[in-house]
């Protein structure tokens, strides 16, 4: 980043202010003060802006040599297709020529041919029935027949397959020059891209010289207006410690806000709870879950159950049923890891099988408020018996009035949320 400070600095040290200065009174050494801080605010603002700009024309250049190095890669690759179809292409007129050579000689070999059939033909050998006493010519003429005519039908075939082989060469040829014609094309699109680009990115260059040039011009001016070395660190100093200033009282005004949201939001936790007893018929259970054991079923230990069994999902979060105070969160007994609410009014909640409690003792909740997260396999509920045996993690609630077990029934709304039915 630019630097006015240090520019100013090195301007004075190397004599740029002005002589006759240094002669200010008092009153005019303060005048001249105040107007060098607010001409350093300016010209620090002015840097701040540039340095942006700059900041935004180097990535600009960042992503336009990105592209020229694209473009000039399509470009090589574009030259590279050209020059194979050269060479197929000049492969494919060499074969034509041969195959239009080898045509001639073939040509001239059935000529000959020919010219001995249309001979026979012209002076066929006599008939046997005719010239009983020629039969050695008619013999002849039936061998000679017999074995030309093979051989001009091999021949015949063998000229086709020629003809055809050449008629495809020069389609290939064909093909082959337009597309030599596309890639030239496309060729000649790309290298104006990577003209354009390489406008762009001067253009850029450019700019960015004449802003940092005019920012130093402006830097040499606030040296020149500076009265003496002594005027010019006084205001720096000056200008740091305001900065500092107002950093520290940004500081402590954030400071205080994020004080006065915590303080609001424990205030907000510190209003008056929803009695448990105007609750019935409103509650939702803890834990998504289905239930296995109802208040006051019978266990494998002999006993009747004072709450509620669930079996729930593996790490299911478990959710305050009612707002209240935590009295107690930890591991009791046979309950296994247990957290109680103080429901106020006498009641008490007993939340039991979670394999870990998120809240703390003393801490009011509200209802919805996740407290704890399910384990993975089966619960250490010892009072439940052969139940905690379930593959699933099991949840217990217990709800209790002057500590005395309640059923928990009537409060448990439509929206139970059993989802493991």
């Amino acid at each position: 980043m630019f630097n006015v400070n240090r520019l100013l600095i090195f301007a004075l040290c190397l004599g740029l202010v002005p002589g006759g200065l240094f002669a200010a009174t008092p009153e005019e050494t303060e005048v001249s003060l105040t107007s060098l801080r607010d001409t350093l605010a300016k010209s620090n603002a002015k840097v701040s802006e540039i340095t942006a700009a700059l900041a935004e024309a180097l990535k600009a250049q960042a992503e336009l040599s990105t592209k020229l190095v694209s473009v000039g890669q399509n470009i090589a690759d574009q030259k590279a297709a050209i020059a194979g179809s050269d060479v197929k292409i000049a492969t494919l007129q060499i074969r034509s020529l041969q195959m239009q050579s080898d045509l001639s000689a073939k040509q001239d070999e059935l000529s000959a041919l020919l010219s001995g059939l249309m001979h026979l033909k012209a002076n066929p050998p006599p008939a046997i029935v005719v010239a009983p006493s020629d039969a050695l010519s008619a013999v002849r003429g039936a061998m000679v027949f017999n074995a030309v005519v093979p051989e001009v039908e091999a021949r015949r075939q063998d000229l086709k397959a020629k003809l055809d082989e050449l008629q495809s060469l020069r389609e290939a040829t064909s093909n082959e020059k337009q597309k030599q014609q596309d890639s030239v094309a496309s060729l000649a699109e790309s290298e104006q891209e990577l003209k354009a680009l390489q406008d762009d990115k001067r253009k850029f260059a450019e700019a960015a010289g004449r802003d940092l040039a005019a920012e130093k011009l402006n830097a040499e001016t606030l040296a020149a207006k500076a009265g003496n070395m002594e005027q010019l660190l006084a205001a720096l100093r000056k200008a740091k410690e305001d900065d500092d200033r107002r950093k520290s009282v940004e500081a402590k005004a954030a400071a205080d806000a994020a004080a006065k949201a915590e303080a609001d939001r424990l205030e907000a936790l510190r209003g008056p709870l929803k009695p448990l007893a105007s609750l019935k018929g409103q509650l939702i259970y803890p834990v998504a879950g289905a239930v296995i054991k109802n208040f006051g079923d019978q266990t494998s230990l002999g006993t009747k159950l004072e709450g509620l069994a669930l079996a729930t999902a593996p790490q299911a979060i478990v959710n305050a049923p009612v707002d209240g105070k935590v009295e107690f969160a930890g591991s009791f007994r046979s309950y296994g890891q247990l957290l109680i609410l103080d429901a106020g009014g006498g009641y008490l909640v007993l939340l039991a099988g979670m394999n870990k409690i998120s809240a703390d003792i003393g801490q009011n909740v509200r209802i919805g408020e996740p407290l704890g997260v399910m384990g993975e396999g089966p619960s250490t509920i010892a009072l439940l018996g052969d139940v905690a045996a379930s593959k699933n993690p099991i949840f217990y609630v217990e709800f209790r009035k002057n500590n005395a077990p309640v059923d928990s029934t009537p409060w448990w709304g439509n929206g139970k949320r059993e989802a493991m039915q």
